[in-house]
């Protein structure tokens, strides 16, 4: 049998990070390659005890199907809380329910991209981000980012090409670098957004995971979105501060958007899994969620220390480090090592992570690498570290 595929996905490759974790299924491999959140931080009993709520109300509207849009009561919540925590007024109908913040990137793209349209994008980016547009064949741009964020005199040159469509970005705590838009960046992108009339599509994920620290003190996470709501989509996720495994996301944008991605929506799911969306409505009503994501910035600030200290201990002058001071991951760069090829080295000692080329839109970064901390335990991460010392060892005796 001849199966003939679409031309777009017979362009496409598999993701690298997914292929990646298939290698590391093995339970003596240490990965630092995957987002993994910490899984002795999901609220079992809280959730167990929202679920038996939910039951104890016996109302069969819980399997039932729900709007497009998603469940209006989470659908509020998320809109006042918002509101109140970055001082912009939002309403419950500019907000809908996705299927994991990956979902409305695919949703974005379906909305917004013809075939070529310029896509702007800071470099390195999300492979996820790279993935869902490329589905929809534009071309993309890059925009260099700096410690502080991206290069704004490049952004404005970029964002004012007539075929540039729109900017994809990750404000705090960028993947894979860790990185976070001073207050005078993200200012500046919004006015250059407002002065160009284009659309910012802001990725946060990892906003709430600030860490407490002398790092942190003046560190703003307030979104974008806040200094100019008119040009943005903001994409939000319970999978980094809930569970990951309930695919839950949300969007706020502006309404005249909101309304083609519902269209989108209706034609790929009719709408996000509206059991898990009321599950969680009773466990934010019911439950602390700030109290909760204080223990998991607590705790993963505490192993981010870790192995920035392992790393000193045992790779020293070896590497270069991005600051982290939130989110889930740590920039590294080993300077005159292809990352790329050191991979089977580090998978042969048991330890994986992913190079930094994956995030490259132009074949970057060769010599960096991205690694995630909050998965595994301090005894893990001090010997993950140590078989990378092995490993880059190994490849530098075979050079």
């Amino acid at each position: 049998m001849q199966y003939e595929f679409s031309e777009v996905i017979n362009g496409l490759k598999p993701s690298f990070i997914r292929e990646i974790l298939k290698l590391t299924v093995k339970p003596e491999i240490i990965s630092f390659a995957g987002g993994l959140p910490d899984p002795t931080l999901f609220p079992h009993q809280t959730i167990k005890d929202a679920s038996n709520a939910m039951f104890d109300r016996q109302d069969n509207g819980i399997f039932q199907y729900t709007t497009t849009e998603g469940h209006l009561g989470l659908r509020q919540w998320i809109a006042k809380r918002f509101s109140d925590a970055h001082d912009v007024q939002v309403d419950a109908d500019q907000v809908m329910i996705v299927s994991g913040s990956q979902q409305a990137l695919d949703l974005f793209g379906k909305i917004y991209i013809n075939p070529q349209d310029g896509v702007v994008m800071e470099a390195p980016t999300y492979l996820g981000a790279i993935q869902a547009f490329r589905m929809y064949q534009p071309e993309f741009k890059e925009v260099e980012l700096l410690e502080d964020g991206i290069d704004t005199d490049q952004f404005r040159t970029t964002m004012t090409q007539s075929d540039s469509k729109f900017f994809y970005g990750i404000p705090n705590f960028q993947n894979p670098t860790g990185l976070t838009y001073s207050a005078d960046k993200r200012q500046q992108v919004a006015d250059i957004l407002q002065d160009s009339g284009k659309l910012m599509l802001e990725d946060d994920p990892y906003g709430a995971l600030l860490f407490d620290d002398p790092n942190t003190q003046g560190m703003t996470t307030r979104p974008i979105y806040a200094l100019a709501p008119e040009h943005v989509v903001y994409m939000g996720s319970f999978s980094k501060v809930f569970v990951p495994g309930f695919r839950l996301g949300w969007v706020i944008a502006p309404k005249p958007v909101l309304a083609k991605m519902v269209i989108a929506k209706q034609a790929a799911d009719l709408h996000t899994n509206s059991f898990v969306q009321e599950l969680l409505y009773q466990y934010v009503t019911t439950n602390d969620l700030d109290a909760h994501i204080d223990v998991i910035r607590q705790t993963y600030s505490a192993k981010k220390s870790c192995m920035v200290e392992a790393i000193h201990t045992y790779l020293g002058d070896e590497v270069q480090m991005a600051p982290a001071n939130g989110g889930m991951f740590i920039w590294v760069r080993v300077p005159g090592v292809a990352v790329m090829d050191l991979l089977k080295y580090a998978i042969d000692n048991n330890v994986a992570y992913v190079p930094g080329e994956a995030f490259s839109l132009s074949g970057e970064y060769k010599d960096y690498m991205r690694l995630n901390f909050t998965s595994l335990d301090d005894e893990q991460i001090i010997e993950g570290i140590k078989r990378l010392k092995a490993a880059l060892d190994a490849y530098r005796a075979a050079q």
